[in-house]
């Protein structure tokens, strides 16, 4: 079975029959109206191609300002504006992930694959995972991508280290290739996509292995340098981003309180691929990215959980983290 071809089971669930949920649901379809949410739900390639050849030629930037600052004091803010770049490709996994990225579903599962290697994300675990944090937003015991540890002032720090994030991704790694999943993934993934998911992992370490092998036998730190460096000081940041969505918000089914928007300037948004409007993501996930704009705009005055940039976003959370306030 194709990766592609996993969307509509995994990314397609129905929420679990709580009242408050289903009324959360209703009451956003009710805001928008049916035929509005038809029309933002139409999936378009061009957007998406837009999108990409605008992240790859700042990243072809970044890379560059690398090159450029190469044995000088300015290499390590290089590397770093270029790892936050190489970070924020989360975006469009993450978009093709919902194979909401471009309505050409192969030009979905190349994309996917593409990021996915980048960030070392295997694909369909995630993909599975992420379901389950649709379908289980905030619930402590079901969301499987939920950061509790955020919601202790030891534990945010902690967590912008990102070194429990990449503890997970080198676990999985390892993990996958033999079959072995932690128990937040092994609840997401069905049996049927076990053999997918391992298949995916080896394909996974066979380029990895391949570009190892290739930087030893050139003699070039350019895997480091350009990649692995960048991957590594850049990624404090997208945790921030990641925990500014839904970390502080009510431990609650209804999508409308649990998941926060946060508005920002528009290279940033534009970066992110609009996931800053991440309410409206989780409202109708099926929207694509480039509709989330109007479809917040819809829910304007509706929205339980906003920010005005990630200063502020951080500043308030640290601050009811201190005050130890928090939403029901």
């Amino acid at each position: 079975m194709a990766s592609d071809e996993l969307a509509p089971d995994a990314m397609r669930r129905t929420r679990p029959d709580d009242p408050t949920t289903i009324e959360a649901s209703r009451r956003v379809r009710d805001i928008v109206g049916r035929g509005r949410i038809d029309v933002l739900q139409r999936r378009r390639d061009l957007p998406g191609i837009v999108y990409l050849i605008g992240h790859l030629a700042v990243l072809a930037a970044s890379g560059a300002l690398v090159w450029q600052a190469h044995g000088s004091l300015w290499l390590v803010p290089a590397m770093f504006v270029h790892g936050t770049i190489i970070a924020h490709l989360f975006a469009p996994f993450h978009e093709c992930a919902h194979a909401t990225a471009f309505a050409s579903r192969r030009l979905n599962a190349v994309v996917w694959w593409a990021t996915g290697l980048a960030l070392i994300l295997p694909l369909s675990a995630f993909r599975y995972e992420h379901a389950d944090h649709h379908t289980y937003t905030q619930n402590l015991e079901r969301d499987p991508q939920m950061i509790p540890i955020g919601e202790s002032l030891g534990g945010y720090l902690y967590y912008v280290t990102s070194i429990p994030y990449f503890v997970g991704v080198f676990r999985n790694l390892i993990g996958q290739p033999f079959g072995w999943l932690p128990p937040e993934t092994a609840r997401a993934v069905p049996p049927a996509a076990r053999r997918q998911v391992v298949y995916e992992a080896h394909v996974f370490w066979a380029f990895y292995l391949a570009l190892a092998t290739a930087s030893v036998v050139l003699e070039s730190w350019a895997v480091v340098l350009y990649w692995l460096g960048p991957r590594l000081i850049g990624e404090p940041l997208e945790r921030i981003i990641r925990m500014a969505e839904h970390v502080g918000c009510a431990r609650s089914p209804n999508m409308l309180e649990n998941t926060r928007t946060v508005f920002v300037a528009a290279p940033i948004r534009w970066l992110a691929w609009n996931m800053a409007y991440h309410t409206a993501h989780h409202a109708i996930p099926q929207v694509p990215f480039h509709a989330l704009p109007a479809l917040t705009a819809a829910l304007a005055g509706h929205l339980r959980e906003t920010r005005r940039g990630y200063v502020d976003t951080v500043v308030t959370h640290l601050k009811n983290v201190s005050a130890r306030r928090w939403p029901a």
